[in-house]
């Protein structure tokens, strides 16, 4: 038996071997499920914890991203404000200019009709005392100017300085009661005195219940006062009232010019001249 197995050796040996090999195998493979219960329980009782604080990270991460963004959005609206508020300034500032070329282009053109020398000024004031229909010019004696003087505009009369320093001058306005100007009414030829009322109104008197003039009717300087030049528009009549009893009409008028947003005008630097009985020109 034992000479048997001493010839068999080799495949004992190896029986042997598998065999252990086998229980080797059997014996890990038993430990290590045995040992995986453990991380399976942990591995699910944090997974809901773990789920969670990936939720929240994600979160955190995405507010984070969006204040960013925010924040960059913010800064491009500021510089989009600031591009905005200069482009509107540079177009206030534009059309500004542009109609002050208007007007100036009006003065000159205006300028180039009248036969006496006219200076242009700006208003750089109102009367704010009440007590006067008055406007400050930024001229005066040193420029030329002097009490008595006629001030007028492109749509029509102003008004006559009344006292002037060396640099500025006042100007009292046809709308003030101490003012007044001849004139004369454009279709019937009929004539009469425009002085003031006050706010921004005019009468015409003088002129009989004869005189047919209607509202609408527009007056223009006669000349006849030596102060204003012939044919200068005055205003329209507003309003009629007639009375027999009454020895002239009552007559108001409504100048042309718009005294508050009067911003160049021009003094003429010589009192009027020339025939009152020249037909006065078309406002």
């Amino acid at each position: 038996m034992l000479a048997l197995l001493r010839g068999r050796r080799p495949l004992v040996f190896s029986v042997l071997i598998l065999a252990l090999a086998f229980t080797l195998f059997a014996v890990r493979r038993d430990k290590e499920q045995k040992a995986g219960l453990l991380p399976a329980l942990l591995l699910e009782a944090l997974g809901p914890f773990q789920e969670a604080l990936s939720g929240a990270v994600a979160f955190t991460t995405g507010l984070w991203r969006h204040y960013l963004d925010l924040v960059g959005v913010k800064e491009e609206n500021e510089i989009l404000r600031e591009i905005i508020e200069e482009l509107r300034r540079d177009r206030i500032q534009l059309l500004e200019a542009q109609k002050e070329n208007e007007r100036l282009r009006s003065l000159l053109a205006f300028r180039e009709q009248m036969e006496q020398p006219v200076l242009p000024a700006r208003v750089i004031a109102w009367d704010g005392t009440g007590w006067f229909q008055t406007l400050v010019l930024d001229r005066g004696k040193n420029d030329g100017v002097s009490e008595g003087l006629a001030v007028v505009a492109v749509s029509g009369v102003v008004g006559q300085i009344m006292e002037c320093s060396a640099h500025f001058s006042r100007v009292l306005l046809i709308t003030d009661p101490n003012s007044s100007v001849a004139a004369i009414e454009q279709n019937s030829r009929s004539p009469g005195i425009v002085e003031g009322e006050g706010r921004d109104r005019c009468i015409l008197k003088y002129l009989p219940p004869s005189e047919k003039v209607q509202e609408g009717d527009i007056l223009v300087s006669s000349g006849l006062d030596r102060i204003y030049p012939k044919g200068i528009p005055i205003g329209t009549i507003s309003r009629i009232r007639r009375e027999e009893s009454r020895m002239f009409q009552d007559i108001e008028v409504t100048p042309f010019v718009e005294f508050r947003k009067l911003e160049e005008v021009m003094v003429l630097l010589a009192p009027a001249v020339g025939d009152p009985e020249e037909e006065p020109n078309a406002p």
